[in-house]
């Protein structure tokens, strides 16, 4: 996610911070210290109570930590690596890089965070019960509202709206039942779409009835998850109608093939300009050697242009992602979306084949949509996953 940064290791899982989450902690901390601890906890300085707002709104954060956390730990525990977890102003989200293999694990995987906040609830509620009676206890509060915003969290997460863990396990459901995963995740989609469009409108009654920054806010939670549903359909479509596609069947043919020992000088004279490239696949003989772009050669003074060779500046093969021709296209543009690559080289025994870029999946998406090609296959040729 863009604006984010590292900022600790937990079981093995980096956790990363965005900028927009410190907007929010400020936010909740104003908000708890001018509200609800004064209420709750009277008779105490200003500072007293932005300091209780703080400590607060930092264990609800580690609260939704422990929440994605759950999700992450049972991802790996059924073979699905986890890149990282990032906290930003709407929660919380991990990284898992591939969808599960069966709708069970699916489940379990999309089950197992609310449960965590449910159980975090239920153990501030008990804590909360057990100091009760000692007046006008600080902690007390903080347990309360971590107790009831842990549960209120739990709740919310069950929404059945794609991409709430709601929306994830009804896929699941989808998926045991009808044995495409694709499918089931339009489904989900779908629901969550309109789910979504309830929160905005929710939103917008709310503002104009004089609850403002709540309006707002349902607003761009309703907003928020309407964009992941739609991106989520997207991606379902694009691994449905390729789903038994090849890189060979979009790839480009129609490359320009640069040796390496020709100079930069050269390489922007006789290509570069003539052509409007942005970047260039190097050869070394017959074997694929690397890739050029303008980015590479603006690091080389212009006065060194004529005698540096095009192979002391590209990248190498070993630096490059690169795809075979019989991969399945499915998995390659969840390649490209994930590593946020725009093209990858087409490689079979050293040779480059073509190039497969976004813009050619694109195309290829509409060509099949125009020739109706994106229905789903049928029934015998679906992968039907056991639970």
């Amino acid at each position: 996610m863009p604006g984010s940064f590292r900022v600790f290791t937990l079981a093995g899982i980096d956790i990363r911070i965005n900028l927009s989450w410190i907007i929010i902690l400020l936010l909740l901390t104003v908000s708890l210290a001018a509200g609800w601890f004064p209420r709750a906890f009277p008779g105490y300085s200003s500072g007293t109570y932005f300091l209780l707002g703080l400590i607060s709104s930092i264990l609800l954060f580690a609260s939704v930590l422990l929440h994605e956390l759950a999700h992450s730990l049972m991802a790996r525990a059924r073979g699905i690596p986890v890149k990282d977890i990032t906290l930003f102003i709407f929660g919380g989200v991990s990284n898992i890089e591939r969808e599960p293999r069966s709708p069970g694990a699916d489940f379990m995987i999309a089950v197992v965070g609310p449960l965590m906040s449910f159980v975090i609830g239920g153990i501030c509620y008990a804590l909360w019960y057990l100091i009760t009676h000692q007046a006008n206890n600080p902690l007390a509060a903080i347990l309360l509202y971590l107790g009831a915003t842990n549960l209120l969290l739990g709740i919310f997460n069950l929404i059945p709206g794609y991409p709430l863990d709601g929306g994830r396990i009804l896929r699941a459901i989808i998926w045991r039942f009808t044995g495409n995963i694709n499918r089931a995740t339009s489904i989900a989609a779908t629901v969550g779409q309109i789910v979504a469009f309830s929160f905005i409108l929710w939103g917008i009654f709310l503002f104009f009835s004089g609850n403002g920054f709540g309006g707002i806010w349902i607003a761009f939670i309703g907003w928020f998850m309407l964009s992941a549903a739609q991106g989520a359909r997207y991606q379902s479509t694009y691994e449905e109608t390729f789903s038994h596609t090849t890189v060979e069947q979009v790839m480009s043919r129609n490359i320009i093939l640069i040796p390496a020992n020709i100079s930069l000088q050269k390489l922007i004279d006789d290509y570069i300009l003539p052509q409007g490239l942005r970047s260039a696949m190097i050869t070394q003989g017959e074997q694929f050697a690397g890739l050029i772009t303008l980015s590479d050669i603006r690091h080389i003074p212009r006065e060194k242009w004529a005698t540096t060779p095009v192979g002391f500046v590209m990248k190498p093969v070993s630096q490059l992602q690169v795809v075979t021709p019989n991969q399945s296209l499915r998995d390659v543009v969840t390649l490209l979306t994930s590593h946020n690559i725009n093209q990858l080289p087409v490689v079979e025994n050293g040779h480059l084949l073509g190039i497969l870029s976004r813009d050619t999946v694109l195309r290829a998406l509409e060509v099949r949509r125009s020739l109706g090609l994106n229905r789903p296959p049928e029934p015998d040729q679906t992968q039907r996953a056991e639970a």
